[in-house]
């Protein structure tokens, strides 16, 4: 008999933790303060022989909010109101532990530093965003990939690759 209720009593204990686990849009869902910064590689379009330059992207930081838009589907938005800048507007959707952005295009500010040159420039990108975001405590961590192009002195350029993150803390 105390075999029967020990092992009914792990099994409760185990059945409780589970539901008390939030996966999909109740796990990433609320009011946030951001930060996204990184780096893009960029090269001349179509040519392979180029080395790529890395330039590091100016920082955004502002508040997000993360909504559900159909609880059942996992379909969240997200709104990031940028500090000194517009707000940006995006799909996702909540599968279990991780909420995938929908690809969507942004435009971005290249900041290009030139040897020898005293001004920096800022060629606009248009830039399609992808990427995932996975909650830790009271935080979200998006790792985002941007793809796209550019044109800066009659030259277009494409960016290679790009290493951008973004962490939100729960307000």
């Amino acid at each position: 008999m105390n075999k029967i209720l020990t092992l009914c009593a792990a099994a409760a204990a185990v059945f409780l933790s589970a539901a008390c686990t939030k996966e999909g849009p109740s796990r990433f869902k609320g009011d946030y303060t951001f930060k996204t910064s990184g780096t893009v590689t960029v090269k001349p379009a179509g040519d392979d022989l180029s080395d790529p330059v890395v330039y590091s992207l100016q920082d955004e930081n502002g508040q997000m909010d993360v909504v559900a838009r159909d609880r059942s589907s996992g379909d969240m938005v997200v709104a990031m109101n940028i500090l000194g800048g517009s707000v940006l507007t995006f799909d996702a959707m909540a599968d279990g532990m991780r909420m995938t952005i929908t690809p969507f295009t942004r435009q971005i500010t290249i900041p290009v530093v030139e040897e020898g040159v005293f001004e920096t420039a800022f060629p606009v990108a248009t830039v399609t965003v992808t990427g995932y975001a996975e909650r830790y405590a009271d935080a979200l961590l998006f790792w985002i990939e941007y793809t796209g192009s550019y044109t800066y002195r009659g030259v277009d350029y494409e960016i290679a690759e790009s290493d951008i993150s973004c962490w939100a803390t729960e307000n």
